[in-house]
């Protein structure tokens, strides 16, 4: 068995890395370890006790994931080995005393962390360093057509406490001063013994409508200045690249006489000065720093991806003074006096997130505010509107009719973003002094790029994750491959380049929209068609989120996992109801990400987000999943059928369902469920053997197609006529259905062996023949599958998945075949990508004028997924 090792994503990071907090996810192979076991982490030959939380289970009862955090010094290691041992000391680095209403969690660092009760207006009322307190409360702020709304917390909870971290999770809403409540957020706050570093995940339900747009959204620090003269309070920003704008509230650098040389230096460079009236020149002391302006406010704001800002005023109502500008700020501010220290903060994406703003304000008072905003107020309302009137579509017949044209599949109220959500995360750091700018460049540095602690590939494959869909590649296994395995890998990295570049060549940032990829590129105009309906925004068509994280598990490279992740942030959140009428579905690709009326568990599909949860433990996926463990009850709630298909009246308590649209997706939500053994995990169980069995009794099997299905207890019948006796799709199994069920059934086979063998059979069969011709078909179902049954390269999967079931030779090379010399990007596919020029093009970088996010994303999937299996028949 391969040897438990961990190395650092990034590996440019060097000694520092350590120093902060960091958890991760750890895989084991089934039957190794047990609940209840503990850990060590051992690195240069030394070994550190290792906090754990236990994620997954196999069927077995056996850990399959836990999650751990490290905080202290700890030698710099490349990799380190996690060992399960039988007893270790548990060195006691957070205290958390919850003894009055009032919360309060310390580090071995120092820090002081004081929530607020229920009731209050403010998410923490102070944070302490050695006993100095250096901010004295903060509080979630927001706007809604331009009317100010305040904190309300309603429930403060220890979410997980160990030796090396504390998670406090404080649960509310904003209220405006006559009691209109919006915006229900989450914020978790994470403490780690060891580190001087805190951090924050906001993340919020956005439940307005249109007409009353948000206008703003912040979280608002307050720190301490007490009487400190404006001399000796000091202003930081962070701008591009890690350069820091020093800068103080009233400064001495500049002027024409009065401080002495020695006083200017010291300034600048955040020491406490003192002056006395014989050091003074040119005037009377006092008189003279009078008439120095004090500076009461700053504001730094990004409003679009590629320029900031910086301003600065003496007060409310005197004008604004411009300070400086530049392209992409790094997100960080600090604001403090020389005598007391000062708090930084620091807001991660910042300038992708756009619009976003640093606002300081206050600095002449004995109480500063520092504002990080998620949404400027700056900026122009959060427009949630359709985009277009309707255009007279309000029958199904016309809408049916505009989406042959454009691909928006439209109806009238179904364009909504009440529902939808955003996470946003910032770190805060308080100093007792003045910070230098190495420090503080440093600061911005783990904010703009977080160390991660992730699993090496050859380990993570030798356990058995996400069984059967990936395998490390031949770096990561140190061997010489085939000329056809090595044109697959250079595919593969052209493509992920080509998409990396694409989101900066074409900005596709922004506060709703970063983490996502258009659908598809328009070469008459040289332009993506962001503007042409379905052809616009992807929202994880055709699995585009699966191909990133495969590739990323197949390659282990950083640059891979944080685009992944940026996709994850958004995908699970912007794309998917969290609340309202549409809960549990996602929304078809469209020019908005929610405006197209698809609304369906394909796009909100947990096989899409479980590999990042598992990875890193993240709490807030951790909801979204727990979210859609009941996600099949959505089902009932929408006919997705309802445009395309008439149907005989569907019996109580039953929905109609998609086999490879909607039972793909149930399974990854029931699987996970179960694994995680969270919610009605036990429930959960019994679907997904109930899934098996229904599915394996149908008379055409997987070809079936549309079923009915009771939510509740698992039920599953044939529809009755009008409804096709079978159908076979070409979506059935673009959206994970392969690569779910190749793990599931991997899962439950000492579970629900019956069950399993008669899922094969079905399963089987519709695996080899889809892409197995007339006479293939006709022997397995008795009928020739349609001319409409395409996407062949992407359904080679099938074949090898097939290949493997049955140790077949024949079929493992027939899926090769197929995956080269059928449609998609085939063999003698030309690959050319050209640069981009002015004046043809606006956006200068390259151009594919072949490429489609569907097809790029199919290619990855079946790339990577054939390679696991079959790469020996290349």
């Amino acid at each position: 068995m391969s040897v438990a090792t961990v190395r650092w994503l990034a590996t440019d990071r060097g000694g520092v890395a350590p120093a902060h907090g960091v958890s991760f996810g750890m895989p084991w192979p089934r039957g190794l370890y047990q609940p209840g076991q503990r850990f060590v982490i051992r690195g240069q030959e030394k070994e550190y006790p290792l906090d754990s939380r236990e994620l997954a289970f196999w069927a077995d009862g056996s850990l399959k994931w836990t999650a751990h955090s490290i905080s202290g010094e700890f030698r710099y290691c490349d990799r380190y080995t996690i060992v399960g041992v039988s007893t270790t000391e548990e060195p006691s680095g957070i205290v958390v005393d919850a003894s009055s209403p009032r919360l309060s969690v310390s580090t071995r660092s120092g820090l002081q962390l004081n929530f607020s009760a229920p009731g209050s207006s403010s998410i923490f009322d102070s944070l302490k360093l050695n006993g100095r307190t250096v901010c004295s409360g903060a509080t979630v702020i927001a706007s809604i057509s331009k009317k100010d709304y305040y904190t309300v917390v309603k429930e403060v909870q220890v979410e997980n406490i160990t030796f090396s971290r504390a998670l406090v999770k404080i649960s509310g809403a904003v209220v405006s001063a006559d009691s209109d409540e919006h915006l229900p957020f989450d914020t978790r706050v994470y403490l780690y013994s060891d580190s001087s570093s805190v951090k924050i995940m906001h993340s919020f339900v956005h439940d307005l409508d249109p007409q009353t747009p948000l206008t703003s959204l912040g979280l608002r620090f307050s720190v301490p200045l007490g009487a400190t003269e404006f001399y000796n309070r000091h202003v930081r920003f962070g701008g591009s690249g890690g350069g820091i704008l020093k800068e103080e509230v009233q400064g001495l650098s500049g002027l024409r006489h009065g401080p002495t040389d020695e006083h200017r230096i010291d300034q600048t460079a955040g020491k406490a000065v003192t002056i006395t009236e014989n050091e003074w020149k040119g005037s009377d002391l006092r008189r003279g720093v009078a008439s120095i302006p004090a500076w009461d406010a700053y504001s730094l704001s990004q409003l679009s991806s590629d320029g900031f800002t910086l301003k600065k005023r003496t007060k409310a109502g005197c004008s604004w003074v411009k300070v400086t500008g530049g392209g992409r700020a790094d997100g960080t501010a600090y604001v403090g006096s020389a005598t007391s220290g000062g708090l930084a903060v620091g807001m991660a994406d910042f300038w992708e997130r756009y619009p976003t703003q640093l606002d300081m304000k206050d600095l002449t008072k004995d109480e500063g505010n520092l504002v990080v905003w998620f949404y400027s107020p700056l900026a122009e309302p959060l427009e949630t509107a359709p985009y277009h009137d309707g255009l007279g579509l309000d029958t199904y017949a016309k809408q049916l009719e505009a989406m042959n044209v454009t691909y928006e599949d439209y109806e009238p109220g179904f364009g909504t973003a009440n529902g939808i959500g955003r996470s946003n995360q910032v770190f805060i750091r308080p100093y007792l002094s003045t910070p230098s700018n190495q420090d503080l460049s440093a600061f911005s540095s783990l904010i703009r790029d977080p160390i991660r602690l992730v699993p090496t590939p050859e380990y993570m494959f030798s356990t058995g994750v996400f069984h059967g869909c990936w395998a490390p590649d031949f770096r990561c296994l140190g061997y010489e491959p085939p000329v056809k395995e090595r044109e697959i890998e250079r595919n593969l990295e052209l493509l992920f380049k080509y998409y990396q570049g694409q989101v900066e060549q074409h900005r596709w940032y922004g506060f709703w929209d970063y983490g996502d990829v258009q659908h598809t590129y328009d070469p008459y105009r040289h332009a993506w068609r962001y503007d042409v309906g379905g052809f616009a925004w992807d929202n994880s068509e055709l699995s585009t989120d699966l191909w990133l994280w495969l590739y990323y598990l197949h390659t282990g490279r950083a640059d891979v996992f944080r685009m992944a992740e940026a996709m994850t942030r958004h995908t699970s959140e912007v794309d998917v109801y969290h609340s309202g009428r549409f809960r549990g579905f996602g929304t078809r690709h469209g020019a908005q990400h929610f405006s197209d009326s698809s609304k369906q568990v394909r796009i909100s599909n947990v096989l899409y987000r479980r590999i990042f949860y598992y990875l890193t433990g993240d709490e807030r996926v951790s909801d979204l999943l727990s979210e859609l463990e009941s996600c099949q009850n959505a089902l009932l709630t929408l006919d997705s059928h309802r445009k395309v298909q008439q149907h005989a009246p569907v019996p109580d308590g039953f929905a109609l369902a998609n086999i490879g649209l909607d039972c793909g997706p149930l399974a990854a939500a029931w699987l996970t469920a179960w694994e995680r053994r969270r919610g009605n995990w036990a429930q959960c169980r019994q679907l997904v053997g109930k899934l098996l069995d229904g599915l394996s009794r149908l008379t055409h099997g997987i070809g079936n197609n549309a079923i009915l299905l009771n939510p509740q207890t698992g039920e599953i019948r044939e529809c009755s006529p009008p409804t096709p006796a079978y159908t076979i799709s070409h979506l059935s199994m673009l959206f994970g259905f392969p690569e779910i069920f190749t793990e599931l059934l991997d899962y439950v086979k000492e579970e629900f062996p019956l069950e399993v063998e008669g899922f094969k059979k079905v399963w089987l069969s519709y695996s080899r023949a889809y892409n197995g011709g007339p006479d293939v078909q006709n022997e397995e179902f008795g009928f020739v599958f349609p001319p409409t049954a395409t996407w062949r390269q992407s359904h080679s999967t099938l074949t090898a998945l097939a290949a493997v079931s049955q140790n077949s030779t024949e079929l493992a090379n027939a899926a090769w075949t197929q995956f080269f010399g059928t449609d998609g990007y085939r063999e003698d596919h030309d690959w050319s990508v050209v640069p981009a020029i002015a004046p043809e093009y606006f956006n200068t970088g390259e151009e594919a004028s072949w490429v489609t996010t569907n097809e790029t994303a199919r290619y990855g999937v079946s790339a990577i997924v054939n390679l696991a299996n079959i790469r020996q028949y290349l």
